[in-house]
């Protein structure tokens, strides 16, 4: 009986053709799995990925498109499938699963120091040596082969383990049966994106399935004017002041070799722009340095000579630049849109060394800077020349 059914159907099966979808920039598995109502790990079968990496114009088989309408036939009662296993959710024999098995990585908003966005003239081994990680590493985390995996401008890559993140995931996510998978995005808490050139309010909107007026209610905007660097909440709510506030910045070992404590006011202003945020109580909180905002790439200049001590990213102060100068005095400058000087780099008074962003606990593109003495924060007023 069974030859026989498989015979009639043979024809229809044979003209089954595959729906297909090119990718586009913003595309990732996850997001193509839910516009095609197809698992995740379906899109990967039919076409040979060992991973989730997937790249802008590949051309990616989705599922299988009959141009016949199949006749119907006695049904088939499948074999009961396991726990595990993730069938169709208008299946009636759907099991009982775990929300925790739906943890995957592209239904997971990693933190953005989980990634590295790829830079022009980039490579695999200069990403890790930058990131200081393993290029065994690098290449495990990303699914690639070797080293010479093809990249491009604009990729962005795993420099942390993911697989750490998704087992804390895992283990927080709470265990609750049902009868059907639920939407992967119950689990994501926060999704924010950063404003890039030329992006508007529609435009983000359109590309998250928003309309503006959620995206302004959920961001407290009044306008629909946006700044480069800026941060737009699409799920969860923008942080308080108090929630943004910087975390304590880890002060690398001084070189030892300085002599007595004063305060120096040979200093210049490290960057142009307007003070947003003064030193001092803000809100009851420390605000240890002062803010000078002004629009994202904006020079950052050494306020004086000295040793940069530490340049990568570092709690919310996002990119940072600590320089050491004489007499147990540093400076540093937070946020960086991009670090410019290495450590152990000697720089000069006025030599460029970042340029200004909103990496880390920011809300907008600033630099906050801070003079330290002996590790404990000076109001910077009393050291940099503002015009009156």
């Amino acid at each position: 009986m069974t030859l026989f059914l498989l015979f009639l159907l043979l024809p229809f099966i044979l003209s089954a053709e595959y729906i297909t979808h090119k990718v586009q920039p913003k595309d990732t598995l996850y997001s193509l799995s839910k516009k095609y109502d197809v698992p995740i790990e379906q899109i990967q079968k039919l076409n040979g990925l060992k991973g989730n990496i997937i790249h802008e114009g590949q051309v990616l088989k989705i599922k299988e498109e009959e141009k016949t309408k199949t006749p119907e036939v006695p049904a088939i009662i499948p074999a009961k499938p396991s726990l595990s296993t993730i069938q169709d959710k208008d299946s009636p024999t759907t099991p009982i699963i775990q929300k925790a098995e739906l943890v995957d990585k592209e239904s997971i908003v990693f933190p953005e120091d989980y990634y590295y966005k790829v830079r022009k003239g980039d490579n695999l081994y200069r990403i890790a040596l930058n990131n200081k990680i393993k290029l065994a590493d690098l290449l495990k985390w990303n699914n690639f082969e070797n080293e010479s995996h093809t990249i491009k401008e604009g990729d962005r890559l795993f420099i942390k383990d993911p697989s750490l993140y998704q087992k804390k995931t895992t283990l927080d996510a709470p265990k609750i049966e049902t009868s059907a998978p639920e939407d992967p995005d119950s689990l994501i808490i926060e999704k924010i994106y950063v404003v890039q050139k030329k992006d508007t309010l529609y435009k983000i909107a359109r590309e998250n399935g928003m309309t503006v007026e959620e995206l302004k209610a959920l961001n407290n905007l009044k306008s629909d004017k946006l700044s480069v660097g800026q941060k737009i909440w699409l799920v969860g709510k923008p942080r308080t002041l108090e929630e943004e506030e910087e975390e304590e910045l880890k002060l690398p070992s001084s070189s030892g070799s300085l002599k007595s404590e004063q305060i120096n006011t040979n200093c210049i202003v490290p960057a142009e722009g307007y003070v947003s945020s003064e030193f001092g109580l803000r809100r009851g909180r420390p605000h240890k340095g002062i803010d000078i905002a002004n629009k994202t790439g904006t020079p950052i200049y050494a306020a004086m000579d000295g040793v940069v001590l530490f340049a990568g990213r570092q709690n919310g102060y996002g990119n940072v630049v600590i320089v050491e100068h004489p007499d147990f005095i540093m400076t540093v400058y937070a946020h960086n849109e991009i670090n410019l000087v290495r450590e152990g780099d000697n720089v000069v008074q006025g030599q460029q060394i970042a340029t200004m962003g909103a990496t880390g606990n920011a809300t907008g593109s600033h630099l906050h800077f801070e003079y330290r003495v002996k590790g404990n924060a000076i109001n910077p007023r009393k050291v940099l020349p503002f015009k009156k």
